[in-house]
């Protein structure tokens, strides 16, 4: 009976072994990594637009080829205080697909723009940045950046004070005309 016993638990721990040493390894075998980890975007306005490089480093002796995407991270994974990205198009990236020679690295512009409606003034948003090589394998490993943006807290709005000095120039220029045609007028002739 214990004989028994010790060759059913010997085949137990060999098939758990042989189902999950492989994912293990593989989960492991990461040959690429990502630049930066998180990435701040601070006291964007609305109506305007940040760049930054995503650096990706492949580590393997061949070239691959990496995708990007986007991301919108559960609630309970996102930093306190901050909200889900509103709109997904909002960024863009100089290329979503990027081949990576052998043990080099190369760069993504990533390209952050919010519409300029003041509903988007003053709020804190977070987003994650996936990337992941091409692999046929079962597996696929994908290493996330953390994107936080956070905009003005008010729209500034485009200087008027040209069309102000312009309308305080046109009464003054009107007042002075209608008064000396009044004057004149009045005036016996």
């Amino acid at each position: 009976m214990i004989c028994t016993v010790n060759y059913k638990l010997a085949g137990l721990i060999a098939a758990l072994l042989v189902i999950f040493l492989p994912s293990f390894t593989l989960a492991q075998d990461v040959n690429f990594g990502v630049s930066p980890a998180e990435v701040h975007i601070d006291n964007l306005p609305p109506g305007e637009s940040a760049e930054f490089e995503l650096t990706i480093h492949n580590k393997k002796e061949l070239a691959h080829n990496f995708t990007i995407t986007i991301f919108q991270p559960p609630e309970e994974d996102r930093r306190e205080g901050r909200a889900e990205f509103p709109d997904d198009s909002w960024i863009s990236f100089s290329s979503q697909e990027i081949e990576v020679a052998a043990n080099s690295q190369a760069d993504v512009t990533v390209m952050v723009a919010i519409p300029q409606e003041q509903k988007w003034a003053g709020e804190d948003w977070e987003m994650w940045l996936g990337v992941a090589a091409e692999s046929s394998d079962l597996l696929a490993v994908r290493l996330y950046i953390r994107l936080l943006v956070s905009t003005n807290p008010a729209v500034e709005a485009g200087s008027n004070a040209g069309l102000v000095a312009g309308i305080v120039v046109g009464i003054v220029l009107l007042g002075f005309g209608g008064y000396y045609y009044f004057r004149r007028k009045a005036r016996p002739e």
